[in-house]
């Protein structure tokens, strides 16, 4: 296969969806998250990148199973139109999620490891069996996230380079089976090349392996975030100043320091967008705080450009010290004071932040991001632009030349 550096060059296409292309670098990306999800992760922007040099990527997003249907219908949603369809394209991007009649789950049978190194033996159909009707059963580069659902794919062979990216402390999730941590250890071996977000993840996987662990954080696309948006309308009837969190809303958010947080300031209003996986009930009877659910990754920078500051109020765990969290870069990139839990990662990321360990605190640190001047907001600004994806795709694309030769 012909290379001009790792930049791909297009092929053709052939029948029936099956791709056949010539001259071409192709990447098999296994993740948590579908392709087309609101809430974009760091393997998002490196597929896109990879797909921007010419590359031929398949995107293979998080497993769904039966339990779904009780505790996870919007991720049913998403993901069981992509299995029925056998996949999907779209453009140079190719992506499928797998039906599992048994998960790899921390559930009485199913904390098992081998239903981990076995787990395509219950995928309907054979997720291998999908790959090769597609080509993606041999690729350049496998990149793996998920090492709940698709561990077993580094012992395939096909795959010139493995890359692992350990975006979080995935055996502290508190539905991880009890295995994941021996699990992750034995990709990690097995890798050619292992990318941590965080400085406690890089830290853990350095003592399994010396060599070719890479300490590779998040980071942010700065031309997205600080192009000026129109203010949200659903901004135009609430008070400032607006304090706003993006993300997840999961057991590792505070609600209770967040609710006495905004009963104490009730003069700030209090915005959070994103999917809620728990009961907000202690934030409905506060008329200061406003839930908005999950919005499209291209409208959130109005939604920051138009709050004053940016929160960050999660429970402090082992999980959230190993969070590398995304959403500190884009709120800086937009200049917005951020106030966050005082965790070592933050504190590691020796980011101009606002760091807090208690209700005193958070409202103390709040009343300080609300004072903050436009030069403290250049501040901001210019931390960000340290930080931009494209930084962080040149340390990939080091380590990916060096593995493909």
């Amino acid at each position: 296969m012909r290379r001009i550096g790792i930049r791909g060059r297009i092929g053709i296409r052939g029948r029936i969806g099956i791709r056949t292309r010539i001259d071409c670098i192709r990447a098999l990306f296994a993740e948590y998250l579908v392709w087309d999800t609101p809430f974009r992760v760091g393997s998002h922007h490196y597929a896109r990148h990879f797909l921007d040099l010419g590359w031929d990527v398949g995107w293979l997003g998080g497993e769904f199973h039966p339990f779904n249907a009780i505790n996870n219908r919007p991720e049913l949603a998403r993901k069981f139109p992509i299995w029925r369809a056998g996949g999907l394209e779209r453009g140079d991007l190719w992506q499928y999620a797998a039906f599992k009649l048994l998960p790899y789950r921390r559930w009485g049978p199913l904390d098992r490891e081998g239903l981990a190194w076995q787990g395509d033996r219950w995928a309907l159909p054979p997720v291998r069996r999908v790959l090769a009707r597609v080509g993606f059963d041999h690729a350049d580069i496998l990149w793996l996230t998920n090492v709940h659902a698709y561990p077993w794919l580094v012992r395939q062979p096909g795959y010139r380079a493995v890359v692992y990216r350990a975006a979080d402390d995935h055996a502290a999730f508190a539905a991880s089976p009890r295995s994941l941590s021996a699990v992750e250890e034995a990709v990690v071996r097995r890798a050619d090349a292992v990318f941590a977000v965080s400085h406690a993840v890089y830290e853990r996987l350095r003592r399994v392996r010396s060599e070719g662990v890479y300490h590779l954080p998040n980071g942010v696309d700065l031309g997205r975030f600080q192009a000026v948006q129109p203010r949200p309308p659903e901004y135009v009837d609430l008070r400032r100043p607006i304090a706003v969190y993006v993300g997840a809303i999961h057991y590792w958010f505070d609600l209770d320091v967040l609710a006495e947080v905004a009963r104490r300031r009730d003069d700030v209003t209090f915005v959070l967008i994103g999917q809620a996986h728990v009961p907000l009930a202690r934030l409905a009877e506060l008329s200061n705080v406003h839930f908005l659910g999950t919005r499209p990754p291209e409208q959130l920078p109005a939604y920051l450009q138009h709050a004053d500051v940016g929160l960050i109020p999660f429970v402090r765990s082992s999980l959230t010290d190993s969070i590398n969290p995304l959403k500190m870069y884009e709120y800086l990139a937009c200049g917005l004071p951020v106030v966050s839990t005082d965790m070592a990662e933050v504190r590691a990321m020796a980011a101009p932040v606002y760091v807090a360990q208690d209700v005193a605190t958070f409202c103390d640190a709040l009343d300080a991001a609300l004072s903050v001047t436009d030069a403290d907001r250049e501040i901001y600004r210019a931390y960000a632009a340290q930080h931009t994806w494209q930084a962080r795709y040149a340390q990939v694309d080091a380590v990916v030349e060096r593995l493909l030769g």
